[in-house]
């Protein structure tokens, strides 16, 4: 005769435990592992392609840059859609592909960019700036707010500091600097002087790239030992450019750059513009590498600003908005404590009906699920974020459902005179199949997210993986581990000889009787289910259909598009006018207002361009604020 799954559990009882051991332990340190973050990384399978072509009209940007780019690139297979645009400067050209897995679009990135290398540029353009788009760089993992009240040269050099400092941080992929010019070596010539001498723009232009130089000179033998010898000759300073020269006079004089030009050290012209509360500011706009734990980079990142601050003149504050880590140790509080409810509400529950051991045996199947499951999301790479966490939240009140069954099944064969361990591996194998059966619908409800396609399919799927991987963790704590708990556990355990409760006996006769009058008018029954179900379809259209629900978030946003062709020092004038109108409002809910100009996040698009502005309100967490 075929052992069955409770007989072998019951029989193996200290290999079942040491099992229990270890998956806790294997459990906690997966979870330890594990990378958490706010949504799932999702590689849309999009690319930015940008040109920048200065002092170009937008008719100018659109025929000598889009349309050749679109030209080249119409023809790559799996295109879903191309979209452009031509302004002042620049142009910009989006590519969609369709829905495929990593590796394929790593190919067709490969593609794309060998025929970009095709495409006929002007000599003045630059070369194409080609990023793949992903959910990292949609949503970086916190936003630090640089606000100063120092000279400006006195904050730029802070916050070049700061930028080389939080990139060198592990866990940091890239960030976005905005309201930071790029320096540049301005060399300002004097045409007047440089005709007296007799010079051309040429000569200036040769002296100083070969004073320039970073040139390997290959390696050189020595004994026992090979030497790597460089040429190095980069300016290091304004007084080397002052100092360079361009050629001797007969009489065998230098004649040098700081003769003929003066040369400057100045910051490139803004293209976004920011100010916090109010004062000029600086952001950084961080995202973390795909293996990286998002609460442990945004806390390096506050403690090194933490350190930073005590060190700096007064004038320099710090503030943040977008912090990531809010929303998941909100999310992660909740499913702790509801996991907890949870555990105490069955033990209480089943306390009443089936006794002390049996409740904590139902109660201990929560945690053993969790940490079976966190094993698997660790396997499958998979991180702990918000759609994984919402998984987890969605199927806390199903997961014990399998073991109250078994428990309820083998303490009836207990009361039947059966002993613990007779109990358990009959119990067991009885529920089996319905178990089974039971688990299969749950999976099969959700199969449909897993087929969703496109961008919304990627951000979903997670959540019915990881709903069945909770669900065969429980059938598997149910049916190997419970078992074996239970003939150990109960062994002493007088319940079942005292039978039934009182109230659990009067509860069951009511029970009955109404069950037998449904049974005895079920075609009414099932009518009124039917007009009821019916009823029900008919008024969604009156409750509307959100894919999602309302959230308290912590911020909003305020976000301006002006006509093609405005400046950024108008877009700046008429966001002054909204910034003093938030600077208004009720402040004892608003932690930070944080203006930026030249550049629009929404959810549809980001833009950086000098017709569009945003305010972003950062709210007090919503423990401690009045209004939400």
């Amino acid at each position: 005769m075929r052992m069955t799954l409770g007989e072998f559990s019951v029989k193996n009882s200290v290999l079942v435990n040491l099992l229990m051991i270890g998956l806790f332990i294997f459990g906690g340190v997966a979870l330890l592992n594990m990378p958490t973050e706010l949504n799932p990384p999702i590689n849309f399978n999009w690319v930015f392609i940008t040109v920048v072509y200065p002092g170009a009209a937008p008719l100018e940007t659109e025929s000598l840059i889009v349309d050749p780019i679109e030209s080249e690139i119409k023809d790559l297979d799996d295109i879903a859609e191309i979209q452009s645009n031509a302004g002042g400067g620049y142009g910009f050209v989006m590519v969609k592909f369709e829905d495929m897995s990593d590796a394929e679009f790593r190919e067709h990135f490969v593609d794309l960019k060998a025929e970009l290398d095709k495409v006929n540029l002007p000599e003045e353009a630059e070369d194409p700036v080609v990023e793949a788009f992903d959910s990292g760089d949609f949503l970086p993992v916190i936003t630090v707010n640089m606000s100063y009240t120092v000279p400006e040269k006195e904050a730029q050099k802070v916050a070049e500091d700061l930028e080389e400092e939080i990139q060198d941080l592990p866990g940091v992929s890239k960030i976005q600097v905005s309201g930071l010019a790029e320096r540049e070596i301005w060399i300002e010539i004097d045409p007047v002087k440089m005709n007296a001498l007799n010079l051309s723009f040429d000569e200036i232009i040769f002296a100083l790239k070969s004073s320039n130089l970073n040139v390997p000179g290959g390696n050189i033998s020595f004994g026992r030992k090979e030497y790597l010898i460089r040429s190095l000759g980069e300016f290091k300073s304004l007084q080397e450019i002052e100092n360079t020269i361009i050629r001797v006079s007969a009489k065998g004089e230098f004649l040098k750059v700081k003769d003929v030009a003066a040369v400057n050290d100045r910051r490139k012209e803004l293209s976004i513009l920011s100010r916090m509360n109010g004062e000029t500011s600086i952001t950084f706009s961080v995202s973390k590498k795909g293996n990286a734990n998002s609460n442990d980079v945004i806390n390096e990142i506050k403690t090194l600003i933490d350190d930073l601050s005590g060190q700096l003149p007064a004038g320099i504050s710090f503030g943040y908005t977008n912090d990531n880590s809010v929303y998941i140790n909100r999310t992660i509080d909740i499913l702790r404590n509801n996991a907890i409810t949870g555990m105490i509400l069955i033990f209480i529950v089943l306390y009443f009906f089936l006794g002390k051991a049996n409740a904590l045996l139902a109660s201990l199947g929560i945690p053993i699920s969790f940490f079976i499951t966190f094993i698997f999301m660790y396997i499958f790479g998979y991180t702990l974020n918000g759609s994984t966490l919402f998984a987890l939240v969605m199927v806390l009140g199903i997961i014990v459902d399998d073991a109250i069954i078994v428990l309820e099944n083998c303490h009836r064969y207990r009361m039947l005179g059966l002993n613990a361990v007779q109990s358990a591996i009959q119990g067991s194998k009885e529920v089996m199949t319905p178990i089974l059966s039971s688990i299969g619908t749950n999976i099969a409800a959700f199969v449909p997210l897993i087929l969703l396609p496109g961008v919304m399919g990627k951000f979903l799927r997670i959540i019915p993986m990881v709903f069945a991987l909770a669900l065969l963790a429980s059938m598997f704590e149910a049916f190997f581990l419970l078992p074996s708990h239970y003939a150990d556990w109960t062994t002493k355990s007088k319940v079942y000889a005292r039978g039934d409760r009182r109230f659990f006996k009067s509860l069951r006769a009511a029970y009955t009787r109404f069950l037998v009058r449904v049974l005895r008018k079920r075609y009414l029954v099932l009518g009124a289910l039917v007009v009821v179900l019916i009823g029900s379809l008919m008024i969604i259209p009156l409750i509307g259909v959100e894919m999602f629900g309302e959230e308290d978030w912590d911020q909003f946003k305020i976000l301006l598009k002006l006509p093609e062709g405005t400046s950024l020092q108008e877009t700046d004038r008429i966001m002054r006018k909204y910034e003093q109108a938030a600077q208004n409002l009720p402040l004892s809910d608003i932690q930070d207002i944080v203006v930026n100009i030249g550049l629009l996040q929404s959810h549809q698009e980001w833009l950086t361009r000098e017709n569009v502005g945003q305010v972003l309100f950062q709210l007090k967490p919503i423990e401690e604020r009045t209004y939400t």
